[in-house]
């Protein structure tokens, strides 16, 4: 189907510990829309729209099978997150329209391994030294073994987990653990400002000369939640938004330092009962016969305008 362009320092309540919010459980593929049935959903491969020959990401894991399509990612869709309106320069902010969110895993088409987690909630702009300083006391973004940011608290998904890139490229078969899975965000309240983050983790693989020597931790909304003191960021916009109508939102990271290349489907993420802070035109199907008959009368309307007031 072809498309045309229509969240520490909140955190705590009594102390570091006690956090305003909550995280469910994994809710199954199955619970979400009207056509997955298993724990996972079903998946294709989507080469990169405009990919050089030859260099097609045939590691690429995306949702499709579902009844609403609004839950299926497909090349189109992909194509939207570049371009998307109004973000190029400050990216799009999401905040909670009611006491609860519901996050989905949609796909990915990044050879690294992320982690989605939620980093701060009631602020527009994240608290990047309340965030980086125990980072940067822990001896840097390789030493998640004596400190992690993530935890069960704020964790939402894994992207390849259950297919790795080595794990993908031998058998080409794997599915994403998470794939088409949800979680409830709950304990919300309409307006909270919500700043999520990717842990985009390590990867080498040296057939293919893929090196990703660092962690990397990339932060939803404005540019300016992926600054900090040391440069630990590179202070871009990570991701871009596609509006679904109803208080859901499409939501593409860009995993790669400095902005990779700039395509946003690293990974998608649907999100809804948010809303934007800057107004996004929502995506309507436009190939579909029962939206020409619209289209007509709305050229219609504007020749008869035109008839009756001319230049």
């Amino acid at each position: 189907m072809r498309y045309s362009l229509i969240i520490a320092g909140g955190l705590s309540l009594l102390s570091s510990i006690t956090q305003a919010y909550s995280i469910s459980n994994l809710y199954d593929a199955s619970t979400n829309g009207s056509g997955w049935a298993g724990e996972t959903a079903n998946s294709h491969i989507i080469a990169t729209p405009g990919a050089t020959p030859g260099t097609n990401e045939w590691f690429s894991r995306y949702t499709l099978g579902n009844g609403d399509a609004a839950f299926n990612i497909d090349a189109d869709i992909l194509g939207l997150f570049k371009n998307a309106p109004l973000q190029n320069t400050s990216g799009a902010s999401l905040s909670a329209a009611s006491e609860s969110v519901r996050v989905t895993f949609l796909g990915t088409g990044a050879a690294r391994n992320s982690v989605l987690f939620l980093a701060q909630q009631g602020n527009e702009l994240l608290d990047s030294a309340a965030f980086w300083n125990p980072v940067y006391a822990s001896g840097g973004t390789n030493n998640l073994t004596s400190y992690n940011p993530v935890s069960d608290s704020n964790r939402l998904f894994e992207t390849r987990g259950g297919c790795e890139y080595a794990q993908a490229k031998a058998g080409n078969s794997c599915v994403p653990d998470n794939l088409g899975q949800s979680r409830v965000i709950s304990g919300l309240a309409a307006g909270d400002s919500l700043v999520f983050g990717l842990q985009a983790l390590v990867l080498h693989y040296n057939s293919d000369n893929i090196h990703y020597p660092n962690t990397n931790y990339f932060f939803s909304g404005d540019a300016a939640n992926n600054r900090d003191s040391r440069g630990w960021n590179d202070g871009q916009v990570h991701t871009k938004i596609l509006n679904l109508g109803s208080n859901r939102y499409l939501v593409g990271f860009e995993d790669i330092w400095g902005g990779g290349d700039r395509d946003f489907n690293d990974n998608i993420f649907l999100f809804e009962g948010v809303v934007a802070d800057i107004p996004i035109p929502p995506l309507v199907p436009v190939s579909e016969p029962s939206s020409l008959p619209l289209l007509g009368m709305l050229l219609a309307g504007l020749l008869w305008l035109r008839r009756r007031h001319p230049q």
